[in-house]
């Protein structure tokens, strides 16, 4: 009984040291993109590759707590460990970009806000859409840009709730796909030939 809750406690640390892995890629990534190449903030398809790149860092370090954990991963104790690993990082990811943005680079909601609306408005224009559908999307997006790159306390909870919640649901599905049970019954072996 002692070595399951040692093995558990195990798990725990590891996915919380995955989660460490995760925020710290995500932190380097955002601070080389800032300080780098910022217009790329705001374009969808750099969106799109962020997105793909996530999912397969967390692939990664999914299969990675899989080996770890041993021949069997049931999909309560996978969703746990995924959750955990989940949990750590967006934590550790909101604190960080909320006090870079507010403290480190206060101003970086102006700089960034420009060359969002820029590309925005450009790739808003070739949509077709009017001038006052523009305007009333642009300001939808200041408004949420604000709240990430100079958050209230509120926009921080809400930010946090939001995170733990598609967390959540990312662990479901990764713990379905990346379960492997043990065999519901001992496999019989064949008796030698006399």
């Amino acid at each position: 009984m002692q070595d399951k809750i040692n093995d558990m406690e195990n798990m725990d640390k590891n996915a919380a040291t995955n989660g460490l892995f995760i925020a710290g890629i995500n932190i380097a990534l955002q601070i080389i993109v800032y300080y780098t190449m910022p217009e790329l903030f705001g374009k969808m398809y750099f969106s799109g590759i962020l997105m793909v790149l996530n999912i397969l860092i967390y692939v990664f370090f999914t299969l990675d707590l899989k080996k770890k954990n041993g021949e069997y991963w049931p999909f309560k104790e996978a969703l746990k460990s995924i959750f955990i690993m989940s949990l750590v990082a967006n934590i550790i990811s909101l604190i960080f970009t909320s006090l870079f943005y507010k403290f480190i680079e206060p101003d970086a909601y102006d700089k960034i806000i420009v060359i969002i609306t820029d590309n925005l408005t450009t790739m808003y224009e070739k949509m077709g859409m009017s001038e006052d559908q523009i305007t009333k999307a642009l300001k939808d997006v200041e408004k949420q840009f604000k709240s990430q790159y100079n958050p209230t306390i509120l926009d921080f909870i809400k930010s946090l709730g939001i995170s733990v919640l598609v967390g959540f649901v990312m662990s479901l599905i990764f713990a379905a796909i990346f379960k492997k049970n043990p065999p519901m019954f001992k496999p019989i072996e064949e008796e030698p030939e006399s």
